[in-house]
């Protein structure tokens, strides 16, 4: 009989020691959820830096299409032929000196709205010169010489309403996080107003009256 007994005490032990490790595997697996939350914004991350060295990597083919053209064996009359080199100079100027700088710029700060915007207002300068090049290079340069042109305008114009895009949710984010620093500015500086003090005067006794002053008495001058 005591055996029995104490067997069911050593089961019940045992159920007792198993219930908490149950409890606690389902507590370790919950947090398991928490880095899904920030796994939206790491992919725009990511898919943002891809954008930039996708960009770097057009603007160095670009410059090299644009210095593979043939501009002294276009038929085209003396002045165009060299308002067209100016432009082919100045998009290669471009993409050498201020597209890389300017990638740089938004490396080192990605949510920064200035360095953003100067590089979507950089790709929009760019798009104009390149879109007036890949048009003289239709109408007078060859047909090899045009299609990889054609390619660059393309990814060119993908690349400036991607920046347009970004440009506009950070300039969103910048207004709602101004907003709410200047309400909470005005919340701090406005104060609680200062209670206003109330005086109850309880003492109702007759207050008493003041003697009138006794009039002054006429003083005799002696008679001289």
């Amino acid at each position: 009989m005591k055996f029995a007994v104490y067997i069911l005490i050593l089961f019940a032990c045992t159920v007792a020691l198993a219930q908490p490790s149950g409890n606690a595997s389902r507590a370790a697996s919950a947090p398991a959820a928490a880095p899904q939350a920030t796994a939206g914004a790491t992919q725009d991350d990511q898919a943002f830096a891809d954008s930039l060295r996708q960009m770097r990597a057009s603007a160095q083919k670009s410059d090299s299409d644009v210095a593979r053209l043939r501009l002294e064996k276009w038929k085209v009359d003396a002045v165009t032929k060299q308002q067209t080199q100016a432009s082919a100079e100045s998009i290669r100027r471009n993409l050498t000196y201020a597209m890389p700088d300017l990638l740089l710029r938004i490396e080192a700060s990605p949510g920064s709205l200035n360095a953003n915007f100067r590089l979507y207002r950089n790709l929009n300068a760019l798009y104009d010169t390149f879109s007036a090049l890949v048009e003289s290079a239709v109408a007078f340069g060859a047909r090899d010489q045009y299609d990889p042109l054609a390619a660059d305008i393309t990814q060119l114009d993908r690349f400036r309403h991607q920046m347009a895009e970004r440009v506009d949710l950070l300039a969103g984010n910048n207004d709602a996080e101004l907003a709410r620093l200047r309400a909470k500015l005005a919340t701090s500086t406005a104060g609680p107003k200062p209670a206003s003090k109330v005086i109850v005067n309880n003492d109702d006794s007759p207050k008493p009256k003041k003697k009138p002053k006794p009039a002054p008495t006429p003083t005799s001058t002696p008679d001289k």
